[in-house]
């Protein structure tokens, strides 16, 4: 048994291992071994069915490949809780032969059904709607739309991208909210003409009132862990997802999040995040700084994270194009906001990192990407430490930024299922010009310059969370067959850059996204004394034509060393 001192309790053979190490070493092999959930040899398949007894578990891979277990580093689980506890309003895209008052009929008559399915439910709560049907000089969604399906019970309707807050008049007068309510230093109260709030309450000021002013607004633990649950076997284990970051998340939430891990309820690592607020940083500096360490439950749950966002809207360093500031009411030459002047961003950053946080920051247009790789770097050597900070999303990024990212070691973390040409990027044409929004969404600027990159879908944002769609798009960054708008864009490549090759996309989707949630030595690789966080693919992925490879499945998922999911069981 040359090393062992006992038979493997499970080998997975007959296979081909693709996995990547941190220094960019491929590791290959035929078949994997596994003992009490760790894994202890990859070798070929008969050097490993030779450790075999009895009582070990055969699993043959027929050919096919087998990967690490997967990273979602940046995704919002809990908000899919919204989904099995509330309406679901995903899905719905204004079509070019739609008016926005049909897209909202389509979305009310969602509502009217949960509403009339839930007689019991003192707040009606929903998510998912999509902000940008809607121009807010146009029609826009308003209190009555919502007052018209239920005017007697507060209504609050989360959209996909989390910024925003959709109620009715009810939940409004509960908050304690109206025209004598003073408008927040970020985000936007929409307002009627006599200032009363119109019904949308945009970025987190702003839906502070009503998340803070209605009771019992947020999901219960129980209602979470629920959605939790579900999220874990429905989006993320059958995906091939192991490792996640939920990077917006309740204190219910986080709770629902401890107790499952103290159960050992969960097939796969979690990683949660402390939301910093602007302006609010003297109050929940302090506090996040005492809870260190507090929440965690081992390595099943952990937060070692501050989240801060560097902006709402995109922050250009160009304005916007002039119509389209015409069209939604703001001066010529608007180039969105910043949430944090440059030194108090600074003052954070640096506080974060000496008590032990990396800091995760939500940046998208280039001005808001500057600003944070620029406060990240100084805040790196006020501190004198380097802890594995993130940019997430990173649009637009110039390229000095980018190198800059590289030299201080700061990760971008990517959404490569946004890597393509398509009605949002189109969305972004009207918004800034076609030359740079086919910029958008850049990776090989990013891995040519010797920055880490980790992946992540935004899920809900992005569903479902397939990771093998991501591997398409970003070795492609073309549009796939099912997605919406395939008729229109298909054939159209985003950008000029060269696409990811296969193992940058799967070292971005493994140990670097376990890197950045602090993980790879124990995970995100395919290497004997590593957890046994393995995925069989239902093909040979190095075989697939890469246009192809959106169709790849996940057929078994091992968590701990631990079957987890099972295509053949589904």
């Amino acid at each position: 048994m040359a090393g062992l001192m006992q038979a493997p309790d499970l080998i997975l053979t007959n296979g081909k291992v693709y996995s990547i190490s941190l220094d960019d070493r491929v590791i290959r092999g035929e078949a994997v071994a596994v003992r009490d959930g760790k894994i202890v040899k990859v070798s070929s398949a008969s050097d490993i069915m030779a450790l075999a007894d009895v009582h070990t578990e055969i699993v043959d891979c027929g050919g096919n490949t087998i990967l690490p277990g997967l990273c979602d580093a940046h995704c919002h689980p809990s908000l899919a809780a919204a989904t099995t506890a509330g309406a679901d309003m995903f899905g719905v895209y204004k079509q070019e032969d739609q008016t926005e008052d049909e897209v909202i009929d389509i979305l009310m008559a969602k509502l009217k059904a949960y509403v009339d399915a839930h007689p019991e439910q003192e707040v009606i709560r929903g998510a998912g709607w999509v902000y940008q049907n809607f121009s807010p000089n146009g029609r826009f969604p308003t209190r009555h739309d919502i007052d018209r399906v239920c005017a007697d019970r507060p209504v609050i309707l989360e959209s996909f991208c989390q910024h925003n807050l959709w109620v009715n008049t009810k939940a409004i007068e509960i908050a304690g909210v109206d025209e004598n309510t003073p408008d927040t230093s970020t985000g936007c109260i929409y307002r009627e003409k006599d200032g009363f709030p119109q019904g949308v309450f945009n970025d987190p000021e702003a839906m502070a009132y009503i998340k803070t002013g209605v009771p019992g607004y947020d999901l219960s633990v129980a209602e979470y862990k629920e959605g939790i649950l579900w999220y874990q076997k429905e989006c993320a284990n059958r995906y091939g997802v192991t490792f996640v970051q939920d990077c917006m998340h309740s204190d219910n939430a986080r709770e629902a999040y401890r107790q499952l891990a103290a159960e050992n309820a969960l097939s796969l690592r979690m990683r949660g995040v402390y939301h910093l607020q602007p302006g609010k940083q003297e109050e929940q500096m302090p506090q996040f700084l005492a809870w260190k360490g507090k929440d965690n439950v081992g390595n099943d749950f952990r937060i070692d994270t501050i989240k801060m966002f560097a902006e709402g809207a995109f922050h250009l360093i160009d304005g916007y194009l002039p119509h389209f500031c015409e069209s939604i009411g703001v001066p010529a030459n608007y180039n969105g906001e910043l949430y944090w002047t440059d030194d108090v961003f600074v003052e954070c950053a640096a506080r974060a990192m000496e008590a032990g946080f990396n800091v995760h920051v939500h940046a998208m247009g280039d001005g808001s990407v500057k600003q944070s790789a620029e406060c990240l770097a100084k805040a790196q050597h006020m501190a004198g430490k380097q802890p594995r900070n993130i940019i997430a999303h990173v649009m637009l990024t110039p390229d000095e930024t980018a190198e800059l990212m590289g030299k201080e070691n700061i990760i971008a973390n990517c959404q490569p299922a946004w890597m393509m040409l398509e009605a949002d990027v189109s969305g972004e044409i009207a918004m800034m010009g076609k030359e740079k929004a086919m910029q958008s969404y850049p990776l090989r600027k990013f891995l040519d310059r010797d920055v880490t990159v980790a992946f992540g879908t935004d899920f809900p944002v992005t569903p479902p969370p397939d990771t093998m769609q991501e591997i398409c798009v970003c070795m492609t960054r073309t549009i796939t067959p099912g997605t919406i708008g395939y008729e229109q864009f298909k054939g159209q490549v985003l950008g000029d850059e060269a696409p990811a090759s296969l193992a940058e996309a799967v070292k971005a989707l493994s140990i670097n996204g376990a890197y950045q949630m602090f993980g790879e030595e124990y995970t995100g690789s395919i290497e004997p004394g590593k957890s046994a966080e393995l995925v069989v693919l239902d093909s040979d992925l190095e075989a697939m034509p890469k246009e192809e490879i959106y169709q790849v499945k996940v057929a078994k998922t091992f968590f701990k060393g631990r079957k987890v999911f099972d295509l053949e069981e589904e």
